[in-house]
């Protein structure tokens, strides 16, 4: 079924609303990103935020769900990469958004709709990890327990802001040695 202008208006409006909100979040950090200061970059009334998304959080997600997207569509270049340079991969697509990270952690205890969007983030890359060692011929049993110890080591790097690049692919070249040695 066709759109109409109306359709169209809403989904353009929503998509301002989130470049807006992106924008403010990796400028200025999340906390420091007010709801009225985001309405007013995208050029609406603070009100009109709250027909959109239920509350800051949501558009938290709402601009997660975008990075994410647009990390998922250039994997395909990453995927025929080594495992360790994918996981630099993707280490450098977080890095883009450090505060992004720690405020993801930092929400975690306090919203449930945060809570649930990290664990759907962190099964979708375990999923594609575990998919990669498929394709690396490592045994079914051992492929969740090592794409979960890669999630984890992915997020202490990200978290303790380990970032003298030798040192994280020093780390990325153990553990794909150990999760998924050549065969």
């Amino acid at each position: 079924m066709a759109r109409n202008r109306r359709d169209t208006d809403t989904t353009q409006k929503r998509e301002e609303i989130v470049a807006a909100a992106r924008n403010s979040f990796l400028a200025d950090g999340y906390e420091a990103s007010g709801m009225a200061r985001i309405a007013a970059e995208a050029g609406v009334a603070p009100n009109t935020l709250y027909w959109y998304f239920e509350d800051k959080d949501a558009l938290l997600i709402a601009v997660l769900d975008e990075l994410v997207g647009e990390a998922l569509a250039e994997y395909a270049d990453a995927q025929s990469r080594p495992l360790d340079a994918q996981l630099l991969w993707l280490l450098g697509k977080f890095d883009a958004a450090p505060g992004l990270v720690t405020t993801v952690h930092a929400r975690l205890p306090l919203s449930p709709a945060v809570h649930a969007w990290h664990e759907r983030f962190h099964q979708a890359v375990e999923a594609l990890v575990s998919a990669e060692l498929a394709l690396r011929g490592v045994p079914e049993h051992e492929r969740a327990p090592a794409a979960r110890i890669a999630m984890f080591v992915v997020e202490g790097l990200l978290s303790h802001h380990a970032g003298d690049p030798s040192e994280r692919a020093a780390i990325a070249a153990l553990l794909t040695s150990r999760i998924a040695p050549l065969r």
